[in-house]
C-alpha cells in the first residue's frame, strides 16, 4: 500500500466516524444487532423476542427492539 492509498484510507475513515458522531441517537435496535451488543446468539434474541421475554414490534419482516426494552430486559434501568 503506498503512503498515498493509506492516507485516503485514513480521511475515509474520519469522514466516516465524524458522520456517526453527528448522526442522532439510536432508540431502536435489530435482533442482530442485539446479539453482538449483549454477547447473546443470534438465535437466542430471536427466541426471547418469539417467547415474549424480549419486547420488540415487527416492521415488515423486520423485528426492532426499543433502547428501554432492552435496558429493561437487562435490568440496567427502570422500565417506565
Amino acid at each position: 500500500m503506498t503512503v498515498l492509498a493509506a492516507i485516503e484510507r485514513l480521511t475515509d475513515r474520519i469522514t466516516r466516524l465524524e458522520k456517526a458522531v453527528k448522526a442522532p441517537p439510536r432508540k431502536s435496535w435489530k435482533p442482530r444487532e442485539i446479539a453482538a451488543m449483549t454477547g447473546l446468539g443470534y438465535d437466542t434474541v430471536l427466541e426471547l423476542i418469539h417467547d415474549g421475554t424480549l419486547r420488540a414490534k415487527k416492521v415488515g419482516q423486520l423485528y426492532v427492539v426499543a433502547d428501554e426494552e432492552i435496558d429493561r430486559f437487562l435490568g440496567t434501568k427502570e422500565a417506565a
